[in-house]
């Protein structure tokens, strides 16, 4: 069950600050270098110093990032810079994109706080494991600021669109913030504070089940903040604003969602040539070759495109050396074969990234966990022309160029409670920071 409610939280001072496309930022597990030195440069207030705050080679137990960022933290709402709204309220949220030239979209959500539950329950559903060295580094910023910096993304059904349409009548005429960030989105931000519009939407959310599309070590995260806020506050209240996360909420079937692939680019490969790899492929895949010259490069990209709208499982292959390109569709019997020899639910052996990383990867180019594991090996990428350039210029040895997962793929793995591998799916765009910040001080009820 889906326990939501309102909160009040903190926002940015606009007068202060100025634009908030000055001050937000996506999620920090998106963010290079590069770009954290250029937030950081932007604006004295960026939320950068916040959620992945410079290092130092002088940093201590005492002096680094997540205290740096709790000092901000608590500056900023003595100066002003971070104002608490006055009411609890859900936040309506809509986003414009482009998703491809002439492509524009409006996805649709809100943000609000969803009571913490354990994935075995059933309600909250997860589907990509999490690493352990990044729950505890986010628990130690968690720690230090006592908020939510960012929400979880997730997902949920309502294909009457019940929820977003109560949120769109129950706004205000004008948003209380509206801004073109540095990559052109276009937000609008309304609080909705009316009870009744507030019931009503809780009311539906009540039987809906979660779906988490982004953000599975935050939440992961929030669980182990909460469980240590229980220890130290025995007498606390069931209500307790640790016992809650704040989460972005949009409905899985509207069609302002996306999911972008996640292509697959490899170095470091050493023995097996292209025309061995191909030999040994054929007896789990069908083989189209394509020249590279004359346009065979899309007509490959269609090619791959075109086995995924039928829902076959179509995978691309680039090597660096060669004049001509490949279409692998899968052998669905043997490539099921091998996955059930490998102890893996059916629900996984049309999954894409699942053929590619045990049946290509692992199995024809044998490739270890240590070597997968290793960033000097293996990258990716989600633009097809940017991936296909980075392999045609020597930079990798070989491309694997995927189709996205798809929603309907996300909520059956999920609801079945199985886990997709890293990188399966790419939900974009990502739901920045800064927006709202959910204060999680112990002694504060949500009400």
């Amino acid at each position: 069950m889906a326990e939501i409610f309102p909160f009040r939280g903190l926002s940015y001072n606009t007068r202060i600050v100025g634009g908030l496309e000055e001050v937000v930022i996506p999620p920090y597990d998106v963010i290079s270098p590069e770009e954290q030195t250029a937030f950081h440069e932007r604006n004295p207030y960026n939320m950068i110093r916040l959620e992945l705050g410079a290092a130092s080679p002088e940093d201590s137990d005492r002096d680094n990032a997540h205290t740096r960022a709790a000092a901000f933290m608590k500056e900023w709402k003595e100066r002003g810079v971070l104002v608490k709204e006055d009411r609890p309220a859900i936040y309506y949220y809509e986003l414009d994109y482009s998703n491809g030239p002439g492509v524009l979209k409006t996805r649709k959500g809100f943000l609000c706080v969803l009571r913490l539950e354990e994935f075995s329950r059933g309600g909250v559903l997860p589907h990509e494991k999490t690493f352990k060295a990044v729950k505890e580094e986010r628990l130690s910023l968690m720690l230090a600021c006592k908020g939510n910096l960012s929400p979880v993304f997730a997902l949920y059904s309502d294909p009457g669109k019940k929820v977003i349409d109560s949120l769109a009548l129950g706004r205000e005429e004008a948003p209380v913030a509206s801004f073109t960030d540095h990559a052109g989105m276009n937000h609008r931000v309304w609080p909705i504070t009316d009870p009744r519009v507030i019931e009503e939407v809780r009311g539906v959310m009540q039987d809906k089940a979660i779906f988490i599309a982004d953000g599975h070590h935050r939440y992961e995260t929030a669980l182990n903040y909460r469980d240590i806020m229980r220890g130290r506050h025995p007498e606390g209240s069931p209500r307790a604003a640790y016992e809650y996360i704040m989460m972005y909420l949009t409905d899985m079937e509207q069609s302002g969602l996306t999911i972008l692939p996640t292509h697959r680019l490899l170095k470091n490969l050493g023995g097996m040539a292209s025309g061995q790899f191909i030999e040994k492929a054929r007896e789990f895949f069908d083989i189209q070759r394509f020249e590279t010259a004359n346009g065979g490069e899309m007509k490959w990209k269609k090619a791959i495109e075109a086995g995924g709208s039928l829902e076959e499982t179509t995978i691309g292959y680039y090597c660096k050396e060669a004049d001509c390109v490949f279409v692998l569709t899968s052998k669905k019997r043997e490539v099921s074969t091998a996955l059930e020899k490998k102890g893996l639910p059916a629900l996984l052996h049309t999954l894409d990234v699942v053929v590619l990383d045990q049946i290509i990867l692992r199995d024809i180019l044998g490739l270890s966990e240590e070597f997968l594991g290793s960033a000097n090996n293996i990258s990716f990428m989600h633009d097809f022309s940017e991936a296909l350039e980075s392999v045609k210029s020597g930079k990798f040895d070989a491309g694997f160029f995927i189709n996205s997962t798809r929603i309907g793929q996300v909520r059956d793995i999920a609801t079945a409670g199985l886990i997709m591998p890293h990188k399966s799916t790419y939900f974009y765009p990502k739901v920045i920071s800064g927006l709202v910040i959910n204060p999680l001080c112990p002694d504060e009820e949500i009400s």
